[in-house]
Parts: C-alpha cells; structure tokens; sequence
C-alpha cells in the first residue's frame, strides 16, 4: 500500500534512540539519563547576593539536576517586574541566557520589602520567584507553569518550602528530549507527595504568598493529571486553581489571572476530552477566550500563540462531541494564527505540534463528512511532520504523529474496507505507544494502546 515503505522506515528510526531501560526505582532512570540543568540568577534587589545561595543550596545536591547561580542579575534593581512590558523584555533576556549557557530552566525573582507589598506587618522580606524555561509549550503536559507567573516565598524558607519551589521548577520546565522527559517525570512523583504536605496545610504568610502557593499546586496537580490521564487529579487541579484565585484576586496581575484561567482550561479540555462532557468542552472554551483577551500579543507572542492552538484544540473537541464542522473551521484559523508566530523556521518544534492539531482536524472532517480522501491529505501532513521532527530531535512529537497517522490509517481502512490500511495503524500505534512508555507518559500510553486494541478488534471481525 502507498504508506507501507513510510511505516517501514519509522520501524527503522525506532533504533535511534535506546529502549527504555528496564527500571525498578525512580533514581535508576534519572542515573539514565542526562541531569536537568537549572540555573539561577541573583534576585533583584538582592545586594548582597545570598537570596540566590539560599536557592542554590536548596536545590543543590537532588538527583537529577545541576544548579549554578549566575553573576548578575536579570533585571535592573528599579524594574518593576510586574508591569507587561518589563516582564516581556526580561523574558526575551532570559530566553538568551539559557540558549548561551545550554540551560534548561532559569530561575529569577526579585527580593521584596514587606513596605512595597503594602503590608503593615512586622518588618521582613520576601521573595518573589519565576520559572523561565527556553521555550513556550504547546500542550499541558509539556509544562503547566508559565514565565508570566510567580511564586512567593518568605526570605530564607525552609527545607519543605525548598520542595515546593523545586516541585515549581519540574513544572515550569519544558524539555523536549528523551533524556529531560524521563528524568523529570523520575523526579516527579517523589516530588509532588512531599509538596502535597506544604500545600494543604495550613496557610501561613501574606496573601500573595498563599495564594501563589496554590497556584503553584494546582500546577502540580495539572501535570500529574495530564501525564496519568487520571480525570480525578484534573478536576482537583481545576479547584485548587480556582480557590487560588479567589485567595488572590487583589495580589494577582491581569495577565497572572489570565494564564491561571488558562491552565483551568487545560485541565478542563484534557477532562472533556476523556469524558466527552460537551458543557466542560463549551466551558473551556469560554476560558480561553477570555484569557487571550488578557494577555497582549504584541508583548507575549508565545503565550498568545500557546493561547490560540489551545483554543484551537478545544474546538476540536467541541466539533467532535456536537459533530459540527463549523467549530472546526474556527480551530483552523486559531491554528493559523499561532503559525503566523511560531514559524517552520524560528519554531520547528511549535510548529509541528500545531501541524499535527491541524492534521487531526483533517480527519475529523473526514469522518463527520464521509470523505475519505481527507484521511489521505492527513496521513501527508503528518508525514511530514515525522521527516522534520525526528524521534531524536523530539520524541513527544513525533510519537504524537505516529499515532496521529495511526489514527488517519484506522479511518481510511474503515471507509474503504482494507485491511492493509488497518494492519499499518497497528505499526503505527506500536511504535508511539513505545514512545509514550518509555518517556512515562501514562495517559498517552494508554490511549494509544486502547486505539489499537480497536483496530485488532477490525481485523479480528474480518478474518
């Protein structure tokens, strides 16, 4: 058949990488593989330097990581990191300081007065923190902790407080090799039981404090749902975001706000997307919209971006649940759009994610149409994407492909009753769901696992 030699090939390109290996204890994968690399900047404000010592100190010695403190600053003492335009510029600095030292995440922050927080209360300082990875993701599961937000903490904090920002820093990181994946989800599990403790204790310290804190769970909590598919830890996800801002409604910024309705959004997509719940899709929706009215595309064009391919998504799943073309028609041009920023050039990794949106579009078309041809169209957008974004170059997506064009085989074989088309789906589905294994991405897994005991069941009937 016309995609067989490609199938072939992918089998092929499964030997580029090294199975996963067999591992018993969350320390055996991270000694696999290669540290994440976090660095932190001296916090503005700071002049003596030790907030970032502390920080370094704190991290420093976990399994898994390297950490290094920089020379200077990111900012200028007199920045006022809360405004747009000064957050955008710190941001774009940042980006440059991880591509020059190979980094993975950047920590920054300023040191705060209790007086410039307008507090009333004892004298003392805290210190507002912020997770820069080098680049926006596309989906949830790639990170759930914005650069646009923040974490507060008191000057000096404790070891479990050391937790919870390291639990904010495995949130905020947005890795894309094998090696980074693995090692994060390792030190993943570990980490969110301990901050489980922190979170939902007792709250102590300003409202910007409490409230940051519980944003920076709840963030926790949207990673874990979304790398397990578990609907339960989703919806906690969705509550603890909105008691976070309810807590912080006067402490938090409008484009804060924005990118927290946003992440409640992408807990509600991957639920509705599990449990086909079309209020919960139309919610979702709603949230987006509304986050992207907040955040400026001339100041933050990768979260605009984020914003509309997410927006794009949740479409989707609204065409598939109303079996209405008219939404998809709608995500294609949100998907448009986040291209016209994330290019093939400057964003390869962007834009393929989003190609990939695009070519499940095709297929949803082709099914609530009855047009098969659609399916082919999709298969070759999807192909593309593989030949651009190798399994090494970017294992998330190009597992995500493959089971993209197992999905657009699985549809062909059905409209044209062929077997050959459905024997190639299963090729398919195998080597993203050995993808998705090894990278712990248990959700994905399964989902992959459960489209080709679908397809083995159609051929099962016609033998």
């Amino acid at each position: 058949m016309a995609f067989s030699s490609f199938i072939d090939r992918l089998r092929g390109q499964g030997e580029i990488d090294p199975a996963a290996m067999p591992l018993d204890q969350p320390e055996d994968m991270v000694f696999g593989s290669e540290p994440l690399r976090i660095i932190i900047s001296p916090l503005s404000g700071d002049l003596d330097n030790r907030a970032a010592r502390h920080i370094h100190d704190r991290l420093t010695g976990r399994i898994g990581i390297t950490v290094r403190v920089t020379e200077r600053p990111l900012t200028a003492p007199g920045a006022d990191n809360t405004q747009p335009v000064f957050l955008s510029m710190a941001v774009d600095l940042g980006r440059r300081w991880l591509m020059r030292e190979n980094a993975d995440l950047l920590i920054w922050g300023d040191a705060v007065t209790a007086a410039a927080l307008n507090k009333d209360a004892t004298p003392g300082r805290s210190w507002r923190l912020r997770f820069l990875s080098a680049s926006t993701p596309v989906q949830p599961l790639g990170a759930t902790l914005s650069a646009l937000e923040r974490i507060e903490v008191p000057a000096f904090f404790d070891a479990a407080v050391g937790d919870l920002i390291f639990g904010a820093a495995l949130a905020a990181v947005n890795v894309e090799s094998n090696e980074g994946l693995r090692a994060r989800a390792s030190l993943f599990g570990p980490t969110l039981k301990k901050v489980k403790h922190v979170a939902e204790g007792d709250s102590l310290g300003t409202v910007a404090e409490c409230a940051t804190v519980q944003a920076c769970y709840a963030a926790l909590l949207l990673l874990d749902g979304a790398l397990s598919g578990d609907v339960l830890t989703l919806e906690k996800a969705v509550s603890v975001y909105r008691g976070a801002l309810i807590l912080g409604d006067d402490a938090f910024t409008p484009h804060e706000k924005a990118m927290l309705g946003a992440h409640m959004a992408d807990a509600m997509s991957l639920i509705a997307d599990a449990t086909d719940h079309a209020k919960l899709a139309d919610k979702t929706v709603e949230y987006y919209r509304t986050a992207l009215s907040m955040v400026r595309k001339d100041i933050f064009a990768d979260d605009y971006a984020a914003l509309k391919t997410r927006l794009g998504l949740a479409l989707h799943i609204m065409a598939e649940i109303n079996k209405d073309t008219r939404y998809l028609d709608e995500a294609a041009e949100a998907f448009g759009q986040a291209t016209s920023i994330w290019t093939i050039t400057e964003s390869p990794a962007r834009w393929a994610d989003i190609q990939n949106s695009l070519g499940g579009l095709l297929i949803t078309m082709g099914k609530l149409t009855n047009q098969s041809g659609l399916f082919d169209k999709a298969v070759n957008v999807f192909i593309k994407i593989a030949e651009v974004m190798s399994r090494k170059r970017a294992p998330l997506v190009w597992a995500t492909t493959l089971a993209n064009i197992g999905a657009a085989l699985k549809e062909k074989g059905e409209a044209v009753q062929s077997p050959d088309y459905l024997k190639q789906a299963v090729a398919a589905f195998d080597q993203a769901g050995q993808v998705f294994s090894e990278l712990n991405l248990e959700g994905n897994a399964r989902i992959v696992e459960n489209q080709r005991a679908a397809v083995m069941q159609l051929l099962r009937a016609r033998t």
